[in-house]
């Protein structure tokens, strides 16, 4: 066989792998207006783990505070997760005007670690039948509860969400949030036809006896990605049905990180904590590690071969996202596309080593 030949074949799989993709995608998009049993008579508990977050909560807090959810079925629990900063500080300044806010102070546990062990000490003092999980980088709209709530039938256990990366016209910020566009449509998409492989706890919601069912983080095995291993106990145990919806009206926002270097660390550690996706995973995540491999080496072979294949898959993963970017008014993020395509052919060929071969993950300075 050819190197040509292989290079075809390989970008035909793609090609059928991102028209599935698109398929499952529009069905997510299609069932963004859920008919959910559960509305606005359910206590709810929103919590956020917030470690060293001073520069960022007070944005995430004032969100949340405008959230169009009766206030007496709300509560928020800010878990403060040793911070050495402001951020308690904040939350207090918070909870002089709005009582349904609320600080709890994590502490070290001998079986849990990191933001999970935040987390369960938040959910364990949370006292909704239904729990929310953003993180302080983020702000979510007053919509976000009763939307979310619509997607939760009589025996759904847990909703994702959609969270984009806010607007902005700095290169590195954009070609991030194409990445988010495009992950998060193959990650919605998956979920949708019941395979999930992602998820984001930035907007995730949850029932708490559905929690409680699968023993909560105590009882998950650790991953530095809590949130997929949430979603992914809750979603394989057999007795709870889960949704992902692409909604707008639970859209949550959340910041770019600064630099390159710290976006290819933060998909380093997604990459890491999605090592269990199991077969479905590996079969999704295949076909275009081969070829972004093969587009790079066809540059040895013929510059012309390379320039039409790299050509062939801007245009393919262009016609791909631009549904999620029409649907989320988000088309100006096109511009970035030559950008971002250059930046995803060189990360997707070399995070699997980077994640196998590679050093401890390192998230908030405390090592995984």
């Amino acid at each position: 066989m050819t190197f040509e030949t292989s290079l075809l074949i390989l970008g035909a799989l793609y090609c059928v792998e991102l028209l599935f993709y698109s398929y499952a995608a529009r069905l997510s998009r299609r069932r963004g207006m859920g008919a959910g049993t559960a509305g606005q008579s359910h206590k709810v508990s929103v919590v956020v783990a917030a470690k060293d977050e001073e520069k960022n909560l007070p944005a995430c807090l004032d969100s949340l505070a405008r959230i169009d959810y009766p206030k007496d079925l709300l509560e928020i629990i800010v878990v403060n997760d040793q911070s050495s900063d402001r951020t308690p500080a904040i939350v207090d300044a918070f909870m002089e005007n709005h009582k349904f806010i609320k600080r709890i102070d994590s502490v070290d546990d001998r079986v849990m670690r990191g933001k999970a062990n935040a987390l369960s000490q938040g959910i364990d003092a949370a006292t909704g039948e239904f729990i929310f999980l953003t993180d302080a980088d983020c702000s979510v709209p007053p919509t976000w509860l009763t939307g979310t709530l619509r997607h939760f039938g009589e025996n759904t256990g847990i909703v994702g969400g959609v969270t984009l990366i806010s607007s902005t016209n700095e290169l590195v910020a954009g070609v991030q949030a194409l990445d988010w566009d495009f992950l998060l449509s193959i990650g919605a998409g998956a979920a949708t036809i019941g395979k999930p492989v992602a998820c984001l706890g930035n907007n995730l919601a949850f029932r708490k006896k559905a929690y409680d069912d699968v023993g909560g983080y105590r009882k998950i095995k650790f991953s530095v990605t809590e949130d997929y291993a949430l979603f992914k106990s809750i979603a394989r145990s057999g007795r709870w049905d889960f949704a992902y919806p692409m909604d707008g009206e639970t859209v949550v926002r959340t910041l770019p990180v600064k630099s390159l270097k710290e976006v290819f660390a933060q998909r380093r550690r997604w990459a890491t904590g999605g090592k269990d996706t199991g077969f479905f995973g590996i079969v999704t995540l295949a076909p275009g590690f081969l070829l972004h491999w093969l587009i790079m080496i066809s540059i040895a072979f013929s510059p012309t071969l390379f320039l039409v294949s790299f050509l062939a898959k801007i245009l393919l993963d262009t016609l791909f996202v631009l549904p999620t970017l029409i649907h989320y008014g988000r088309i100006r993020h096109l511009k970035f596309m030559a950008a971002f395509e250059i930046y995803y052919l060189v990360y997707v060929a070399i995070l699997p080593f980077s994640v196998y071969l590679g050093k401890a993950i390192i998230w908030k300075g405390r090592k995984y």
